[in-house]
């Protein structure tokens, strides 16, 4: 092993985090359901995020708008420390050939599946989309040419930005490593520790000062954009710290109800004020900002949020192993939706423009949260179906690195280490 920043092996005799709990696959079930339903209340939105082109809108819903921005504050900054807490594990373990070559395995080959076959459906899903609602004519399907405004942004990565950005975020951690000798002194962990968390703060808040468009907007591309680079690199770092200072979580375990109530109230007010910046910019963006004051307390909100939300969460849902662990079928339930998660973020959002689509125009009667709750269900139901079908005990989920296939198990296995990554089952019975 060729990094040795204050390793995560504090005591041989101490058990794995994996091996104590379903904490971590809990949490990823639950954000992977989130990620999903924030997808599904975007054609309801009262305040429409800047530059998010749907295929279709609908009737505005204050419920969806308000759990839409709430999920958008916390959701990817929780994936993002997850990321960096276990790559930063798995490196340890491991030296930087082969923790390259496990994230090429697990990161790049569904990215480049993604690319190649969900993002042309999604194009064309989105298409039909605008021709259901007279913004595009049907000839327009076979050139695939978009007029502005709507094609001014639907040309990028999507929702898989989340894989790209890992995968380089990790390969820095590798190329960093080469100028870090030696382990970190116990006398200066404190202070190291303490200004980690700072710059760490620091640089989330004067990003989302300065681009506010990383949370309260959508930015759209095939390659990584600086600000939200930055902005999501500084949770990835986070997880590192983490990973670094409190390995076995006791310090996120014993404040996690007070981490989570600080990050509860600092999302409201962060729903209030973003709504308020939305409503007062009728450009649709949030960079022509005219209060320095409003731009400062909006990025410190929305970072406290984020950390305090993120910590809290996997915080309580350590906490509850124990009770869970009088359930068995429920533990093994959690586990098989954590496995399929990673498949059902590659997949669903296709499912979701296309149930969009087709709830607005059969005009069931149904109320906006109504609808978002309906193409969740349908998101959800096809992508654990296509799981089952496709990904389950297969060649091709192992070739995605979705799931380790073993000839005397029949039951789901997550991917060990993937940027989901929960430890896998093989870790937890050491």
């Amino acid at each position: 092993m060729n990094v040795t920043i204050g390793s995560t092996r504090d005591s041989q005799a101490e058990k794995k985090i994996g091996s104590r709990d379903i904490g971590p696959d809990l949490i990823r079930s639950v954000a992977a359901i989130m990620v999903v339903y924030l997808h599904a209340c975007v054609p309801y939105l009262k305040h429409p995020m800047p530059n998010l082109v749907w295929p279709v809108t609908d009737e505005a819903s204050n419920v969806c708008d308000q759990l839409f921005w709430a999920i958008e504050i916390v959701v990817m900054p929780l994936f993002l420390v997850i990321s960096g807490f276990y790559a930063y594990r798995a490196f340890a373990d491991s030296d930087g050939a082969s923790f390259l070559k496990s994230r090429t395995k697990r990161l790049l080959r569904p990215l480049l599946f993604g690319a190649v076959v969900i993002l042309p459906i999604d194009l064309y899903i989105w298409m039909a989309g605008f021709v259901s609602e007279g913004h595009l004519a049907p000839v327009k399907l076979r050139s695939l040419k978009v007029p502005s405004p709507l094609g001014d942004h639907l040309w990028g990565m999507g929702h898989l930005w989340f894989l790209m950005y890992v995968f380089l975020y990790g390969a820095i951690m590798v190329a960093a490593s080469r100028w870090v000798t030696g382990g970190l002194p116990m006398r200066l962990r404190p202070a190291i520790r303490r200004g980690s968390a700072i710059v760490i703060f620091a640089i989330g808040i004067i990003t989302l000062t300065f681009s506010p468009e990383v949370v309260f907007g959508f930015q759209h591309s095939f390659l990584p954009v600086i600000s939200k680079w930055i902005y999501s690199g500084s949770f990835f770092a986070g997880g590192v710290a983490l990973a670094v200072f409190d390995p076995h979580f006791r310090t996120i375990d014993r404040l996690a109800w007070r981490n989570f109530s600080v990050g509860s109230i600092a999302t409201a007010a962060a729903l209030i004020m973003g709504a308020w910046s939305l409503r007062e910019h009728s450009n649709d963006t949030l960079e022509a900002n005219s209060s320095w004051l409003v731009a400062i307390s909006l990025a410190s909100i929305t970072v406290v949020a984020a950390w305090m939300v993120a910590l809290g969460s996997i915080g309580l849902a350590n906490c509850q192993s124990d009770r869970l662990a009088h359930y068995p079928r429920v533990c093994e339930m959690i586990r098989y939706f954590a496995g399929a998660s990673f498949w059902i973020y590659l997949v669903h959002h296709p499912i979701v423009g296309l149930a969009h689509i087709d709830l607005k125009w059969l005009s069931l009667g149904l109320s906006p949260f109504v609808k978002s709750l309906v193409t969740l269900g349908i998101a959800l139901g096809w992508g654990l179906l296509s799981y089952e079908i496709f990904i389950r005990n297969t060649a091709f989920g192992e070739f995605l690195g979705l799931v380790t296939r073993r000839d005397s198990v029949k039951s789901a296995e997550p991917a060990i280490e993937s940027e989901f990554a929960a430890p896998g089952r093989k870790e937890r019975a050491a």
